[in-house]
């Protein structure tokens, strides 16, 4: 089966929960400096976020999405200027988990 279509059947609370494993990840290693560890799994969450925005049945959250993508890259590629920090992500995406 198409990974699109396998990512389409879940639900939006399943997509976040996955999403928010890459952001932990993320997290985990920008915590220990490793920076190409660090930028796989932020790359790997906004990918999963643009896929999420893809499907149908989220249209009516996509300004949701794409502030989710636009603060993960302020946070970990920018300059932090939401002052987002570890906490605020753990405790957004761990609400998702299901």
């Amino acid at each position: 089966m198409d990974r699109t279509l396998r990512w389409f059947e879940m639900g939006i609370g399943e997509q976040i929960s996955n999403i928010g494993s890459e952001v932990n990840r993320a997290i985990k290693y920008k915590n220990k400096n490793e920076e190409d560890k660090k930028k796989r799994f932020y790359e790997k969450a906004v990918e999963l976020l643009e896929l999420t925005c893809a499907d149908p049945k989220n249209k009516f959250r996509l300004g949701e999405l794409r502030f989710c993508i636009e603060e993960l890259t302020d946070y970990f590629a920018g300059e932090n200027f939401y002052n987002t920090t570890d906490e605020m992500l753990r405790k957004y995406y761990d609400a998702f988990l299901v």
